[in-house]
């Protein structure tokens, strides 16, 4: 039986984008709502908590839930329609969190 780490290292050593932007979730349990779409071709929609591995429900295949979110870049264009978005809706048009802390500088 392989221990808990190994396998933690293992599966989500494959979650790693490699020189894209991205964010980490960490999971703390909460409730995930999320359109799901398998290698198969199935799609379907999961509002779950805990929600850390998946069989598809078609190929029952198995998978482990990532961690890693990707970060889309935004042209001029996109950005001014979110600002523009963000100030009808008296909203903070981008989040930063260089008053918080910066990792890795």
């Amino acid at each position: 039986m392989m221990a808990y780490s190994e396998f933690y290292d293992r599966v989500y050593s494959r979650d790693n984008p490699k020189n894209d932007p991205y964010g980490w979730i960490q999971w703390k349990g909460t409730n995930v709502c999320m359109d799901i779409h398998c290698l198969c071709g199935y799609f379907g929609h999961v509002d779950q908590e805990f929600f850390y591995f998946y069989e598809c429900p078609e190929c029952h295949r198995k998978f482990a839930v990532g961690q890693n979110i990707k970060l889309i870049e935004l042209d001029s264009e996109e950005v001014s329609h979110r600002e523009t978005e963000a100030a009808r809706y008296q909203l903070n048009a981008f989040y930063s969190d260089k008053e918080h802390h910066r990792l890795g500088a």
